[in-house]
């Protein structure tokens, strides 16, 4: 079986492993629900190992002991999970290396399976942890460490992809070597979609990161990598205190390690004990005892919280607003080639999507314009982060590619729910993060479950743009539309949403707030909806003793 959908990896350097407690390593297990466990090399952790193995209920494999008797290179089969679209379960074989050492001691076997694996169209990565880069600032050049090994190993007129755990999450290169002496020909840093070979005669190896990410440090930054028969198709990173008792806002390692020499070590503990007892807490306090009690009961319980009595955007119009979504082709777009649009009064979804010429922005967009502008003038707009992503982007392509509706489009009233909730602190969200999905699930959102994310769909339409090859256009539709309707769900939950009563009068009405760029545009259609400048005061204390070295704060 072909893994069309894919399964999940979870890279975890040994670090994260070994300096966390075992609650909080279930709590990311039962989160992230991996179909294996990637602990990162390059040196042995046998420990770390032994950890992982012993908590997640799943494969779990670490390059520098995988090892076998017939040769350097060891096939870890994976299985995922049912979907509902797919009836068909996903299944894959990661093919793992002990080291570079052992393949450059080994080159027959490795060569011969590396060789098999290019003429199979569904191979997945090789995993190598000390394949790295390096860079010679004063030769203004990049080189593969490696490259000789892999150059002599890897076959011609193909592309291997190697993962690795020794480049942070999020690299992605594309190394064109001379066979047999590694030489670089070329290094394509920004690779698109489906890659090709430079030629017939060349090694081409594209690495993907897995490792530590900027901004988290050693210890904390892990990777959540999707797989499918393409590759990689998504590399995701989480801050390993995002899971477990830090988690919840006030608590850092030092407060972690304190209620755990009080017996309290997980979200549901620290709810049974009182406020008392984690006021007692040094450098707790009452206040923050209290930020902690109520956080840790959103995330439990899944239900959200009002933290002030702040309207929700358009709550009091007499229409609710569009929700609105869009697909792009990349975080820097060259094209919105889906704006999907749901109508909560009617329960009724509008796709616009470029099936034909995805060089031209144009098409899309007037339709989408003039199905607004003509069949729903006096409505607002909806998004979640769109003063981040989706309102920027269609203001400046309208403005291009549709400037005869640019005027009308700016003064169409437009909402944020993130900007509300998150941005302005005006409830407490459900989520490990922000982000959409994460908090329409942990909402209760039952969705078409296409096995997508933002990531793979303008992968997808990549491709399209270069080879002309057709997406799964209903597939990805279903996707755009599933956002649209769980933006909608979140607010509805919002709505209900109860007022927490841990927050006290006057703590809605004393912290600076982020303002929401929609009330400029909101407040022209009703004054009621133009919003205050109050905020809750409900972020925790911040815990400077226990600031981490990178800078950012441990909670």
């Amino acid at each position: 079986m072909t893994a069309r959908v894919g399964v999940t990896v979870l890279a975890l350097p040994p670090s994260a492993l070994e300096n966390r407690p075992v609650a909080t390593l279930e709590d990311l297990a039962s989160t992230r629900e991996p179909d294996a466990v990637w602990v990162l090399g390059p040196s042995r952790e046998p420990q770390a190992f032994a950890r992982a193995r012993s908590v997640f209920e799943v494969a779990v494999f670490h390059p520098p002991l995988e090892t076998t008797g017939d040769g350097p290179l060891q096939r870890q089969p994976l299985e995922g999970g049912e979907n509902e679209a797919i009836e068909e379960r996903d299944a894959l074989d990661l093919t793992v290396a002990p080291s570079l050492r052992a393949m450059d001691a080994d080159r027959e076997t490795a060569s011969s399976t590396l060789a098999r694996r290019s003429v199979d169209a569904d191979s997945p990565p090789l995993i190598c942890d000390d394949v790295t880069t390096t860079v010679r600032p004063t030769a203004l050049a990049a080189e593969l460490e490696g490259a000789k090994t892999l150059a002599s190993v890897a076959p011609t007129g193909a592309v291997t992809t190697v993962l690795t755990g020794s480049e942070p999450a999020g690299y992605d290169a594309l190394w064109h070597l001379e066979a047999e002496s590694g030489s670089v020909r070329a290094v394509d840093h920004d690779p698109i979609g489906t890659v090709d070979p430079l030629d017939s005669e060349s090694v081409s190896v594209r690495v993907r990161g897995a490792g530590p990410a900027e901004g988290y440090g050693e210890s904390r930054s892990i990777a959540t990598l999707k797989l499918d028969a393409n590759g990689v198709s998504s590399v995701d990173t989480d801050d390993v205190t995002d899971f477990g008792l830090e988690s919840v806002s006030g608590i850092g390692p030092k407060t972690a390690t304190r209620l755990a020499e009080r017996g309290v070590t997980t979200r549901t503990g620290l709810l049974e004990a009182s406020l008392e007892t984690l006021a007692s807490l040094s450098g707790v306090g009452a206040e923050r005892a209290r930020t902690m009690h109520r956080h840790a009961r959103v995330l439990e319980t899944g239900e959200a919280r009002r933290l002030t009595d702040e309207s929700l955007p358009g709550e009091h119009w007499s229409t609710p607003p569009l929700c609105l979504d869009i697909e792009t082709d990349g975080l820097s777009p060259t094209i919105l080639w889906q704006i999907g649009v749901y109508d909560p009064a009617a329960d009724e979804y509008r796709a616009f999507v470029e099936r034909e010429d995805p060089s031209d922005p144009g098409p899309v967009l007037e339709a989408f314009c003039d199905w607004l502008l003509g069949v729903h003038p006096n409505r607002a707009l909806l998004t979640w982060n769109g003063w981040g992503f989706d309102y920027r982007h269609l203001t400046s392509f309208v403005a291009k590619h549709a400037p005869y509706y640019a005027e009308e489009w700016e003064s169409i009233p437009k909402f944020d729910l993130y900007w509300w909730a998150a941005k302005n602190e005006h409830a407490l969200l459900p989520g490990r993060t922000n982000e959409l999905g994460v908090v329409a699930d942990a909402m209760g959102f039952d969705g078409a479950k296409t096995g997508l994310d933002g990531a793979q769909t303008a992968a997808a339409y990549q491709r399209f743009m270069r080879t002309g090859e057709p997406l799964e256009w209903e597939r990805h539709e279903a996707y755009c539309e599933d956002d649209c309707r769980a933006l909608w769900h979140v607010y509805e939950r919002l709505q209900d949403a109860p007022r927490d009563d841990g927050a006290s009068a006057d703590e809605s009405t004393t912290a600076p707030v982020t303002r929401d760029p929609a009330t400029r545009d909101a407040s022209r259609a009703d004054s009621s909806e133009g919003g205050s400048d109050s905020s809750s005061a409900a972020t925790a204390t911040t815990e400077a003793d226990e600031t981490e070295q990178s800078g950012l704060s441990d909670f």
